[in-house]
């Protein structure tokens, strides 16, 4: 008989024990020509020692052994625990031998002298058994554990696994149950599904939760609500749920189909779910600041408004809001603040509309009002003026009263336009004609006001290209001090000569620059050109008349400020301490930490900076006292309402010797007329700049023209 010595193991070897060598050796012989794993030993100690390694599962003993082997050895293996298949071999003729044996553990009988073929035999069936026994157990512990583990994960399973009779009744159900609905799964076996379905989603649940089909035709992703288990309102204790259902069915014999035994379900929580998708609409069409419809829900509401309207015949109107004053508060006192504020301003336009009405934030500090159903154009300038009246009261926020205000642009459809874009864009327009006419008004739509803004849009679009077309000149305003007749600097003042519009005020295209950001690139663009400029006049440079600039607040908080102005003063060789920059009130409070820092750098290098229009900002000693300030420039408003005894007066005097109290020097704005030269003289300002000494002009007055308008102007023949 040949022996698969490929299957068996380290464990799996025969050992022979005997009293008698030659038979030992015959053993070993014929177990060598049968490929046993065969080993040998007299004695029981020698046979137990080999027992002890482990690498036995066949022991081959003589019953007559004079030790008693076989009685020792089966007592040692049954101490140790060892596994053996004992096959017993002895002379003695008696059967009660063999009984006894056998009754003793061993597992199978030989009688000597046995045939070696018998033998063979029974070695190779004793090793057939240990592998198959093995086996077997191998197997019966895999599919303990693999039902161990199906337990595992059917419980441990964050999905509610059920199954169904074919009468809709549970027959099972995962501990995950108790988890979802709160029920004990053995609480649920046996009740109909039905008695945990919300009744509403009835019809959905007899359509997919009790499934019979198989395959692509089996229930997927079937949204239903469950009820839990507990006392109060059935939303409360609902669950959103997600099933997958399909049938069960006996195997089919003979081409004919099994019988359907239930169904299989998996139900899953999705409540998590469902409320982050709705939170994610929401965010989707609402600001998260306000809580107001966004630009989206507006549009959407509105779309919907103009097809319901264009049926019935209704009138709707569209309001544009931007607040005014806004960015200055923001800028001066911080975001937080900003926010807070744009939260009071939505509660209060909330109170300002009906209830169909949207009121929507479009971002920053501009809203829009949806006025789905109007008579006529003076129910929407009711509400606007309830609107801009709302916000003219002040806000009180962190023990601070802030004025806002508000300016409203009106388009009525159809009269206005007929489609979303046309109807916000004309709102938007009449918005603007309500800011240049001087805020919070508003104003209904007329075609008029397209031309402005089509302006608007035109001078925005040349800005981008003029500097790269040369467009851009400089104008050169001198300040003069009136008691001796000399020029002292000049301020240098950009200009735009449009290729078709002609010659354009900065009062016009500044605004659009500041906007766009495109100043930037011209504030560069004129302290480069200008230190050119007055390095090219002789007169100038032999006198060391110094250069005024103005600073944009854009250009200031670019980061490389400092080092900007610093490196065009030494590209172009111009001394810092002939260089004066001018900055406005609203500048220094919009940021004034960060402002101080890079003025103090330019400072240590030389360069003087003024305040230009003072006394229409915040006019704060605090701010002069902690700049590095040398100039205060009075506006010209202030000059031009100059009269002996008026306010205007009172004020100047004030300014003046406020401004000479710090050590300040005092410069005259807009100065046209003798009598506000006299007015300013005798309130000791001695440095004046305006028409009355000449008007911008792209070279420097020569020194005997400007001394015959001195003269004129003082009064000295």
């Amino acid at each position: 008989m040949a022996i698969d010595t490929a299957r068996l193991d380290g464990g799996d070897r025969i050992l022979a024990v005997d009293h008698q060598p030659r038979l030992l050796d015959s053993l070993r012989a014929l177990a060598g020509a049968n490929d046993l794993p065969l080993d040998t030993a007299e004695t029981a100690d020698e046979a137990m020692d080999l027992l002890a390694s482990g690498r036995y599962c066949v022991l081959l003993v003589d019953l007559l052994h004079p030790e008693k082997a076989g009685q020792q050895l089966m007592r040692f293996a049954s101490e140790r625990g060892l596994e053996l298949h004992v096959v017993v071999s002895t002379t003695d003729p008696s059967q009660s031998v063999a009984v006894q044996a056998l009754r003793n553990g061993a597992r199978d009988f030989l009688r000597k002298p046995y045939a070696p073929e018998e033998l063979v035999l029974t070695l190779g069936n004793a090793l057939d058994n240990r592998r198959l026994t093995r086996e077997n157990r191998f197997y019966q512990n895999r599919l303990h554990r693999s039902e161990q583990l199906y337990r595992f994960i059917v419980d441990r399973s964050p999905d509610m696994i059920y199954i169904l009779d074919p009468d809709g009744r549970f027959t099972f159900l995962n501990s995950t149950a108790e988890r979802l609905l709160g029920y004990r799964p053995e609480s649920l076996l046996g009740r109909h599904y039905e008695q945990l379905v919300l009744p509403e989603d009835l019809p959905l649940a007899r359509h997919g939760m009790n499934d019979r089909r198989t395959g692509e035709r089996a229930t997927r992703n079937l949204e239903l609500r469950l009820l839990r288990s507990g006392d109060g309102p059935d939303e409360q204790r609902m669950v959103v749920v997600e099933v997958n259902a399909m049938g069960i069915y006996a195997q089919a014999e003979d081409s004919q189909p099994g019988a359907l035994l239930g169904t299989y379900g998996i139900v899953r929580d999705i409540t998590e779910r469902k409320h982050a998708e709705a939170m994610i609409r929401y965010q989707a069409y609402h600001d998260l600041l306000t809580g107001l419809p966004n630009r989206a829900l507006f549009k959407d509401r509105l779309m919907a408004t103009i097809s319901r309207n264009q049926r019935s015949g209704e009138k709707l109107a569209v309001l544009f809001l931007d607040l005014d004053r806004f960015k200055m508060v923001n800028d001066s006192l911080g975001h937080s603040v900003g926010d807070t504020l744009l939260e009071r301003v939505a509660q209060r336009l909330r109170r300002c509309l009906r209830e169909g009405d949207t009121l929507a934030r479009l971002g920053g500090d501009e809203f829009t009002v949806l006025l789905p159903a109007i008579q006529t154009e003076m129910d929407a300038i009711r509400v606007s003026e309830k609107c801009v009246k709302a916000l003219e009261e002040p806000f009180q926020v962190d023990d601070r009263e802030l004025y806002l205000g508000v300016s409203i642009g009106i388009a009525i459809a159809p009269d206005h336009g007929e489609t979303v874009e046309t109807l916000v864009k004309h709102a938007d327009v009449a918005m603007y004609h309500v800011k240049e006419q001087g805020r919070g008004r508003w104003a209904v739509f007329e075609p008029v006001m397209s031309s402005r803004v089509d302006h608007h849009v035109n001078l925005e679009h040349g800005l981008r290209h003029a500097l790269e077309k040369n467009e851009l000149r400089l104008a050169y305003q001198p300040q003069i001090d009136v008691e001796v007749g000399r020029v002292t600097a000049v301020e240098a003042l950009v200009r735009w000569q449009h290729p078709t519009l002609g010659l354009i005020s900065p009062m016009e295209f500044i605004p659009v620059a500041e906007q766009t950001g495109a100043i930037v690139g011209i504030s560069r663009w004129v302290l480069r050109e200008a230190c050119r400029g007055v390095l090219s006049w002789p007169t100038a440079n032999r006198q060391g008349i110094r250069l005024a600039v103005n600073l944009s607040p854009l250009h200031v908080g670019q980061p490389d400020f400092v080092q900007d102005i610093l490196g065009i003063l030494q590209e172009e060789g111009f001394p810092p301490q002939r260089l004066e920059l001018e900055i406005t009130e609203h500048l220094l409070m919009s940021n004034l930490d960060n402002v101080v820092g890079k003025l103090r750098q330019l400072t240590a290098h030389g360069v003087s900076f003024a305040v230009d229009d003072f006394g229409t900002g915040y006019s704060s000693l605090s701010y002069l006292q902690r700049l590095p300030i040398q100039t205060l420039k009075i506006d010209q408003s202030f000059i031009r309402a100059l009269a002996e005894g008026s306010e205007s007066h009172k004020l100047v005097g004030a300014i003046i010797a406020m401004g000479q109290g710090l050590g300040l020097k005092i410069v005259a704005e807009g100065v046209e007329t003798h009598g506000q030269l006299q007015h300013l003289r005798k309130l000791q300002c001695m440095q004046m700049q305006g028409y009355l000494f000449g008007k911008p002009s792209e070279t420097l007055l020569e020194d005997e023209e400007l001394g015959q308008r001195w003269r004129a102007a003082v009064g000295v023949s």
